[in-house]
């Protein structure tokens, strides 16, 4: 027999599946293959935030293998949808940034993303989402990530 899960548990269940149907749906918009489709949203995601991402990082998110990821990349590049740029101090660093015909081809499916987000988090105010957000982290925090595997 097993237990119920909590009511929370389920919620975060399901947004997770919506989030992955959100990831496919831009995959298709982009009429790109489903991981470069993920690729090309993390990049958007992390410009947006004022964070570019490194191949490297990039290659964390993805789960992939640096070559992997590599060879993804420059499929992007190649479609004209990213750039690999050298921004920083350090010339060492190579940033990815979408190009602005792959920002132009998206806006429209993220327009509509981010509408139907503003909508569902009307009302709430801001000390209520401060609560979800802690709750949300500190459920990421247990999740499994890189821990050895058993043997």
């Amino acid at each position: 027999m097993t237990e119920s899960r909590p009511p929370v548990l389920e919620a975060l269940r399901r947004y997770a599946l919506s989030y992955q149907a959100s990831v496919l749906a831009l995959a298709r918009w982009m009429e790109l293959p489903v991981n470069d489709g993920t690729a090309l949203g993390e990049v958007i995601w992390a410009e947006g935030e004022g964070a570019p991402l490194t191949p490297a990082r990039l290659t964390a998110r993805l789960g992939f293998t640096s070559g992997a990821t590599n060879a993804l990349v420059n499929r992007l590049e190649a479609l004209g949808l990213v750039e690999r740029s050298r921004e920083s101090v350090d010339r060492r660093v190579v940033t990815l940034r979408a190009t602005a015909a792959a920002h132009e081809r998206a806006e429209p499916f993220l327009a509509r993303g981010r509408a139907k987000l503003d909508a569902a988090l009307a009302g709430w105010d801001s000390a209520t989402l401060a609560t979800v957000a802690e709750v949300l982290d500190r459920f990421a925090s247990v999740l499994p990530g890189d821990e050895p595997r058993a043997r």
